[in-house]
């Protein structure tokens, strides 16, 4: 059930050549369960009517044809029932482009919230895309997003090891202000000179193998040494790598719901053990993937 208006304007030219448009508004759509045994195609209706009605429920069509009428081929009819088509088939082979045509925008801003590799910490452009994915989801009350963590073992090793000691200087650079009896709840970031005294606390309580000198006492090293031997101590595998994508989704999930996205309208998926393929080759960057759903 539901309500149809249309607004037409066909121009025929002495040629035969049409130009036209029809814009069309659906509204208070409702649909039935699937009749069983039913023989009518089985398609995506409710995703892309999710996809397309406003938060009143309103989707506006506008639908363009042009063609000859001398064109014994030419149907009207036939061509606004393919575009129908067309933008259904859309909600399942390319939702983001269906929504950024409606919205306006790039398909781009919704395929992915990107990290720095190792890191679970949004900057200031994923805060930004979230920003806006918060706005379309407010004008999209049906839709349903899910939310699935992206890593990588061989790509993000090394990444994934600076940022874990630069976690360490900054519970080190904390604890120095405390015991000094300063509020270490928030810290600035350290100078050059302070990190080189941070990076040889943490060294000295560090519990790793030390090269140590005649008498047995841990030898002073420079600081490229001493930050070495601590990359090379911090473990990663598999499952560190998936408790950091995890991070990352949780981490877009708890800014969305921040941003006035209902929690019930967010689902955390299991991060895959591969990073899956960047989207039209591009190269593979850390991040959360992205997709749409009706609820």
């Amino acid at each position: 059930r539901g309500k149809l208006g249309m607004e037409v304007r066909y121009q025929i030219a002495p040629d035969g050549q049409l130009q036209a448009s029809n814009q069309i508004r659906l509204r208070q759509l409702d649909f039935s369960a699937r009749v069983a045994g039913s023989e009518a195609p089985d398609l995506p209706i409710r995703l892309a009517v999710a996809l397309l009605a406003d938060r009143d429920g309103v989707i506006e069509l506008n639908l363009p044809i042009s063609g000859s009428i001398n064109d014994p081929q030419f149907r009207v009819g036939a061509i606004v029932w393919r575009m129908v088509l067309g933008l259904i088939g859309k909600a399942v082979t390319a939702p983001f482009a269906l929504i950024a045509q409606a919205l306006g925008g790039s398909a781009e801003d919704w395929r992915q919230i990107d990290f720095a590799p190792g890191r679970s910490e949004l900057d200031a452009s994923a805060r930004a895309r979230l920003e806006q994915v918060a706005q379309t989801m407010a004008q999209r009350p049906a839709l349903r997003l899910t939310l699935e963590g992206q890593s990588d073992l061989e790509r993000e090793r090394r990444a994934y090891q600076q940022e874990q000691l630069r976690q360490r200087l900054l519970e080190e650079q904390r604890r120095q202000l405390e015991s000094r009896g300063q509020d270490g709840a928030t810290v600035e970031p350290p100078s050059a000179a302070e990190s080189a005294e941070l990076l040889a606390a943490v060294y000295r309580r560090a519990d790793i193998p030390k090269p140590r000198n005649l008498v047995g006492l841990a030898r002073k090293l420079p600081a490229a040494e001493m930050e070495a031997l601590l990359l090379a101590s911090i473990p990663v595998d598999a499952d560190r790598m998936r408790e950091l994508a995890l991070a990352r989704a949780g981490t877009v999930r708890e800014a969305l719901i921040r941003l006035g996205v209902d929690h019930e309208r967010l689902y955390l998926l299991a991060p895959t053990r591969e990073a899956k393929t960047a989207p039209d080759g591009a190269p593979w960057q850390a991040g959360v993937l992205l997709g749409l759903g009706n609820e």
